[in-house]
């Protein structure tokens, strides 16, 4: 559906901030924490270790595509499925109090809760997209959240404030119609990875394969 056909207004604008900052700060932010958990260099090793013992006749959750993106060791070309699939299952991030795969609670501000809180924003605004707009109320909300969980992250992480410093940005910055269909279009894009996240969702593989053991990781 050719988004030309949508004159822009206050509230496609606001689908485009969110687009924007999930697709930027908030992508940027999971690339950060799989680089401060895994160097590069040790990545492929452990991406195979882990597909090496999945059980037999299980769908694999990463794609041969995928694969060829870990082994570059070119973390700013993961996208927002990749990098939960290699976070959950790769790192030795423990998992948020409702498990993964599972919205948690909204007390609960753990490393792994936000990371699920990112993937499940992704999805949510995928799902909306034949809308085309977020009304103000439900952007200042969704805007506030995305901000803390960019902010816990970098804490984490232990860098600077770029990230969080660009989701205050995005929130009142111009953005003309070339820009919102951009930021929009390429959220539109994501449908093949959306299938694989609920492909991912369904399958009976053990995220947390206990007894594997994974060398390098950064500290």
């Amino acid at each position: 559906m050719a988004l030309s056909k949508y004159d822009s207004t206050r509230e496609t604008t606001n689908l485009a901030r969110v687009a924007r900052i999930i697709l930027g700060p908030c992508t940027d932010a999971l690339r950060a924490v799989l680089k401060k958990e895994m160097l590069p260099a040790a990545l492929p090793h452990n991406v195979k270790v882990f597909m090496a013992n999945l059980p037999k006749y299980t769908k694999p959750p990463i794609s041969k595509t995928q694969l060829q993106q870990i082994k570059s060791g070119d973390y700013s070309n993961f996208d927002i499925p990749l990098l939960y699939v290699l976070l959950r299952n790769i790192c030795s991030i423990p998992e948020h109090r409702l498990k993964w795969g599972n919205k948690p609670s909204r007390t609960d501000r753990s490393v792994s809760a936000n990371i699920e809180r990112i993937r499940l924003v992704r999805n949510e605004y995928y799902g909306h997209m034949t809308h085309f707009a977020i009304k103000d109320t439900e952007f200042i909300n969704q805007w506030k959240e995305l901000l803390l969980i960019v902010i816990e992250l970098e804490a984490y992480i232990g860098s600077s404030t770029d990230l969080q410093d660009a989701v205050k940005e995005i929130k009142s910055c111009p953005m003309d119609r070339e820009v919102e269909q951009k930021f929009i279009g390429k959220l539109l894009l994501i449908e093949e990875l959306q299938d694989r996240i609920a492909s991912l969702e369904n399958t009976k593989v053990p995220f947390l394969l206990k007894g594997i053991k994974f060398t390098n990781t950064a500290t």
